[in-house]
């Protein structure tokens, strides 16, 4: 018998596929969470992936949920890595499962890794490489956001060149987007050394559930989003080791496939009950995926996705286990931040007004209820201010934040954004990087407050 894994005699990869009715589609991904990465059969005796799936190696062919994974044979290791399923024969070739077949591969850890681990023992900080090197450093304080993902003016100035200028606002922690996995590679292998140790980055990554290429199509599930959120996060995990944040989603509560939120948005039920398990999902997805490689804590995560403001019930349900129609002891969403949105139009975050005349201190409120840290991961001037009106929002505003530190444990903001872009002109240059009026009026807030 010739020895192979994923294809046929001749050692290429193999069409034959499990036709068989997905067993695992009823499986609670909640009661059977994924393994964490790194783990080997043997000497693991099973592996269970992010949909809840149980992988075993028997004689050696693979097992998914007791049905075989396609065509195997001779399989001598099975590997789970940063969200993946990887196989190895005899004859030490690789293979991964994708779009439920077997693809040659090859072994996807570093070559200084450890060749096997159990769940028990897995080192995260032995099963990766590092874009930002292993020692995690302190996000600063002030910072803003960047997209270099969007073209234009941020990925035609000189990444240095946006250091510099950053480090000359004082605004030295950027927020910079992605939203698939060739895009945490630009940012892991050139977008950060690009920049510099001037600065830190803190990745906002979005794996948003339409956008799963497995789905062809069809509307997510909490199942689906959380298997495809949980993959990306823990691939970014292995190629952003060491970064000191890491921010997951984007102002879900305000996506268009959800119903308007009802009244200010305070209560749980004033939120869309259909999409809620999906971004439920996702959330969940995010933190199991970047924690299953990272089972340290080296980096902390924020995975909220709210656009803030008074939208208080977003976070209480999610992080309560309570949906929009009332019923509890559903699965909770963790973070270890806090995230916030905030814009001008919504005056001071310690001192707002609702639709109905209801006074509100958002910080106090966020920081009694979960005493967690908070940032404000967006925070901004809305295009109908004028000059002068930006000017003395940014001047009251930036040493408010930085007081609330002690107040409310507020541990920093990205302002939005560096420059102006193709969805509004919010930046604090140009999109051809001219200074605007506000640049001088931004440096000398941080420059105060520190």
């Amino acid at each position: 018998m010739s020895a192979c894994g994923g294809g046929g005699s001749d050692g290429t990869p193999s069409s034959v596929v499990n036709s068989a009715t997905d067993p695992v589609a009823v499986v609670d991904i909640a009661k059977h969470p994924a393994s964490v990465s790194g783990t080997v059969i043997p000497p693991a005796t099973s592996i269970s992936d992010s949909s809840g799936a149980v992988w075993t190696v028997k004689s050696g062919v693979v097992y998914r949920a007791n049905q075989k994974a396609g065509f195997s044979q001779d399989v001598i290791a099975l590997l789970w890595y940063a969200g993946k399923i990887y196989q190895q024969n005899v004859n030490k070739l690789w293979w991964v499962w994708q779009n439920n077949t077997w693809a040659v591969s090859a072994d996807p850890r570093p070559a200084a890794s450890t060749p096997a681990s159990t769940p028990a023992s897995t080192n995260a900080g032995s099963t990766s490489g590092s874009a930002s090197g292993s020692t995690t450093t302190a996000m600063p304080f002030f910072g803003v956001n960047e997209h270099y993902a969007y073209g234009g003016v941020y990925s035609s100035t000189p990444l240095s060149t946006q250091a510099s200028t950053m480090v000359d606002l004082g605004l030295t922690g950027i927020r910079q987007d992605v939203h698939g996995y060739d895009q945490i590679d630009t940012l892991a292998n050139k977008v950060i050394p690009g920049l510099g140790s001037s600065v830190t980055v803190m990745p906002l990554i979005d794996a948003y559930p339409w956008d799963d290429p497995s789905l062809n199509g069809k509307t997510p599930t909490e199942d689906s989003a959380y298997a495809y959120a949980y993959s990306m996060a823990a691939y970014a995990a292995t190629k952003l080791k060491g970064v000191p944040v890491v921010e997951f989603g984007n102002e879900y509560d305000l996506d268009t496939h959800n119903r308007k939120i009802a009244n200010d948005g305070v209560n749980v039920s004033d939120y869309d009950n259909t999409t809620w398990p999906i971004w439920r999902g996702a959330l969940r997805g995010y933190y199991d995926g970047w924690r299953s490689v990272d089972t340290a804590g080296q980096t902390k995560v924020i995975a909220t996705a709210s656009a803030g403001f008074l939208y208080l019930g977003w976070y209480k349900g999610m992080l309560t286990g309570v949906q929009p129609d009332g019923s509890t002891g559903h699965p909770k969403v963790k973070t270890d931040i806090i995230q916030l949105h905030w814009y001008s139009d919504g005056l001071d975050p310690e001192n707002t007004w609702g639709k109905d005349g209801t006074n509100y201190n958002v910080l106090k409120i966020m920081h009694d209820t979960y005493n967690l840290p908070i940032m404000f991961t967006e925070i901004g001037v809305n295009m109908d201010f004028s000059t002068a009106q930006a000017q003395a929002y940014i001047t009251k505003t930036v040493p408010e934040l930085y007081a609330a530190r002690s107040t409310y444990n507020v541990i920093g903001f990205q302002w939005y954004e560096l420059y102006d872009d193709p969805t509004g002109d919010y930046g604090i240059l140009t999109n051809s990087g001219a200074k605007k009026a506000i640049y001088s009026t931004m440096k000398a807030a941080v420059a105060a407050s520190k």
